[in-house]
């Protein structure tokens, strides 16, 4: 099966606060990578690395293989303007097609990355008497720096036991694990990544339900092409291990299933009647021919038999993934080009698709649940609502179609708010529906963090949280869906939410009750200018660890990856001015919160205040940086970068702290403590040039 890496761009962008490219890769590497491998990249020794970290006052990291195992991600984002693809291949030990399955299957990452900037390859030489001098001053800085404290994956738990009485109000309360590996779940045993330390805290603030992918290609024997399937006897073991082990907890696992995965046309070329939609090199799998079908239904039953302590799935039929025939056809000038379902409506072939998932799991056990989510089901949803089969669960993201008006400016959340407190209109239209038809129904939230500033784990604002908990138990919602990939941190917040578990709740010294702060960052949230473009293009993910640069990249902000410094994609709907007005707004407010704070105080709820202030200001000095630069205006852009400068110092303090800080399971550490400390190098380079500047 071939599998495509994404294209060579431009070229990569410069990296001036390094003397030379080679030691830009040491630097970034030294933290993942162990010394002999940084060495055979560059095609020098060992001692020589050694010698190149010590003159940039870079620390021995030691890293092992843990980065590899569980920061790859991390790895490859931190490369990507470094290395060619042979030597980003050479570093992970891997080779270009499994790279690109790699990215294929990790949850978009080849869509988040996009295009590959064109790299020389990389190779150690001797530094010149100039190079040699900024060297000294890197090393200078570096000894100024602490990297002491809590180690990269180093996570804690420090949750209430909360007492739960009375009947419960939502039968369903699944979460992501924190530590979960999208891709790899079953490729390693669960205890490698999910300790059992963070599944005692998730039974004890009342969630009985962790998800994570399913691939059926990867859980069965794919029947159309074996080979693709290779190992799935042992990822089923460790799937039903898995299940037996979350048992001890309370604790069902629900798989997330994306099927049929499309595949690229060469696959046809032998399977040519199960060839449905087409759409940029790959074809659906058609769910309209008996093969397909059949297939869905037999791999379904086989995972269930083989685990029969598994609590479920749920289904996503119109994803950015391709797989049934209509998930990226029958909108306006989007026509479905498989000559099966054309012939059929949207509503008949998703309903299909689900149905067949529900026949597989029924073969073994009803009680197995089955979950249809509708997200872009757009303006099919009640027609496909309408066609679900009897005892599936209609699951809506709590925030659909929700208006705001945030300094002037209107638009309708769809999804992943949590500055703008839902459910909205369309979600209870869905709910409706389904009610109607006889099915019952689930909401998709976001307790703890999304992507408004998901390198903090838990954004503490209970108060919004408690009030979209109450609003969900008001109308009957019986399940949810606690998180996507981001937010499944057993935290404060998820404390808040369960007060809303069972009828009743009690948390020892009122844990989870919303404090004075708390109040005011909810206020301060509001100020937030949400819209799905900022989200997933913004820089308040990346927060302090995104680079400041000497002149316009011309880069394009890439979904939840690189926002670079494409401003104009960060403030999608908003005029500039009120861009950067909403963040001043937004960091006034979050600050009177700050202050309302017990001195010195290193709670979990005061290290994600400052956490999430710290990622708001840094959007707000990248704002007033990017425009002081453009604009001419040298000296406010140099005081930018001296703000920029104190977040960043700021930040690998609170990493210190927590190690929470920086993680997010889809995209693993956003940032790590050296990246930041790049970033002083970087800030304090963009001060010395713009200050120069008459």
């Amino acid at each position: 099966m071939i599998f495509t890496l994404p294209p060579i761009g431009k070229e990569a962008i410069p990296l001036p606060h390094f003397p030379t490219r080679h030691q830009a890769f040491i630097f970034r590497a030294c933290e993942y990578i162990p010394v002999e491998k940084i060495a055979r990249t560059l095609g020098t020794d060992t001692e020589t690395v050694r010698r190149a970290m010590s003159d940039m006052g870079l620390q021995d990291f030691a890293p092992g293989n843990l980065w590899m195992g569980r920061g790859y991600i991390t790895i490859i984002r931190r490369m990507w303007h470094i290395l060619p693809y042979d030597q980003l291949c050479e570093l992970l030990d891997t080779d270009e097609q499994s790279l690109a399955r790699l990215m294929r299957d990790e949850d978009f990452l080849d869509v988040k990355l996009s295009e590959k900037p064109r790299c020389d390859r990389v190779r150690w030489r001797e530094l010149t008497d100039t190079e040699r001098k900024r060297t000294k001053e890197i090393k200078g800085v570096m000894q100024t720096l602490d990297f002491s404290g809590k180690a990269p994956f180093d996570f804690d738990y420090p949750v209430p036991r909360l007492e739960f009485s009375g009947e419960e109000c939502f039968d369903t309360r699944m979460i992501y694990a924190f530590s979960g590996l999208y891709r790899h779940a079953f490729d390693v045993n669960s205890e490698d990544y999910l300790p059992d330390e963070q599944l005692a805290a998730y039974r004890d603030l009342g969630i009985n339900g962790i998800w994570t992918q399913g691939i059926l290609s990867q859980l069965t024997e794919f029947p159309f092409d074996p080979a693709i399937s290779a190992g799935y006897e042992k990822r089923l073991e460790r799937l039903r291990a898995m299940t037996e082990r979350l048992d001890q907890y309370g604790i069902k696992l629900y798989l997330y299933l994306n099927e049929p995965r499309s595949m690229p046309l060469a696959f046809f070329e032998d399977h040519p009647h199960l060839q449905g939609h087409v759409m940029n090199g790959d074809a659906c799998l058609c769910v309209s021919t008996k093969e397909v079908s059949d297939y869905l239904r037999n791999a379904v039953e086989s995972v269930c038999r083989a685990a029969p302590k598994l609590g479920g799935f749920f289904t996503i039929t119109r994803s950015e993934n391709l797989t049934n025939c209509y998930s990226h056809a029958g909108e306006a000038g989007q026509p479905c080009s498989c000559p099966r379902c054309r012939e059929k409506t949207v509503g008949e072939v998703i309903s299909h698709t689900i149905r067949c998932i529900q026949e597989g799991t029924h073969r073994v056990d009803p009680r197995i649940k089955v979950f249809a989510w509708s997200w872009r089901w757009n303006s099919h949803s009640e027609e496909i609502i309408r066609h679900l089969p009897k005892g599936v669960i209609l699951l809506s993201q709590s925030e659909l179609d929700m208006p705001f008006e945030i300094g002037g400016v209107k638009g309708n959340v769809l999804d992943y708010s949590m500055s703008i407190v839902g459910p909205g209109e369309l979600a209870k239209k869905e709910w409706a529906v389904a009610r109607e038809v006889g099915l019952e129904v689930g909401a998709k939230v976001q307790i703890n963090t999304t992507w408004e500033a998901s390198t903090i784990p838990a954004i503490p604002v209970s108060p919004s949280i408690r009030a979209h908990m109450e609003r969900l138990r008001n109308e009957n919602v019986r399940h949810l869906l606690l998180s996507w990939t981001l937010g499944g941190y057993p935290s404060r917040n998820i404390a808040a939410a369960a007060t809303y578990f069972y009828q009743s709740c009690y948390a020892e010294n009122g844990e989870g009750s919303p404090t004075e702060a708390e109040n005011r960052f909810s206020e301060a949230f509001s100020e937030f200018p949400f819209h799905i473009q900022t989200l997933y293009l913004g820089p308040q993910n990346a927060g302090p660890s995104n680079l400041l640069f000497e002149s316009p990249t011309g880069y394009k902000a890439t979904m939840t990856c690189f926002a670079y410094d494409d401003l104009e994609a960060w403030r999608s709907i908003y005029p500039v001015d009120t861009f950067e007005l909403q963040f001043e707004h937004l960091c006034e407010t979050w600050k009177r919160g700050l202050d309302r704070l017990d001195e010195g105080s290193d709670s979990e709820m005061a290290v994600m205040a400052k956490g999430a202030y710290c990622l708001f200001a840094s959007s707000l000095n990248q704002i007033r940086f990017i425009r002081a630069r453009d604009e001419g205006r040298y000296a406010d852009a140099a005081r930018a970068a001296e703000d920029e400068l104190d977040i960043s110092m700021k930040m690998l303090s609170l990493m210190n702290q927590n190690a929470a800080i920086g993680y997010e399971a889809a995209n693993h550490y956003y940032f790590s403590k050296n990246q930041l400390a790049e970033k002083i190098l970087n800030c304090l380079y963009m001060i010395r040039r713009f200050q120069a500047v008459p």
